[in-house]
């Protein structure tokens, strides 16, 4: 019987702070759907400084293919077998 009173109280317990939990999101909703918005949070969002365009690199800065090879160590591939790759 006490077992029963205790698993009763807390499911009335819960459904009590459930449904108070719904009322304080839909005052939530309310507020914000109804109050303007405060003066201070719009001239913050419009006095945001504007970040400046990424530069555009240009293709003098990459370098060519056989510029790239010369800059290579290739003495490691003199022990390679192809075959392996098969």
């Amino acid at each position: 019987m006490a077992a029963k009173n205790i698993v009763g109280i807390l499911l009335i317990g819960l459904n009590t702070a459930g449904l108070g939990f719904m009322v304080y999101q839909a005052g939530i909703a309310l507020m914000r759907r109804f109050s303007p918005e405060e003066p201070e949070v719009q001239a913050a969002a419009q006095s945001r400084p504007k970040r400046p365009k990424a530069p555009i690199i240009s293709d003098d800065m990459i370098p060519d293919d056989e510029e790239l090879i010369k800059g290579m160590d290739l003495s490691d591939l003199d022990n390679l077998n192809l075959d392996d790759f098969d």
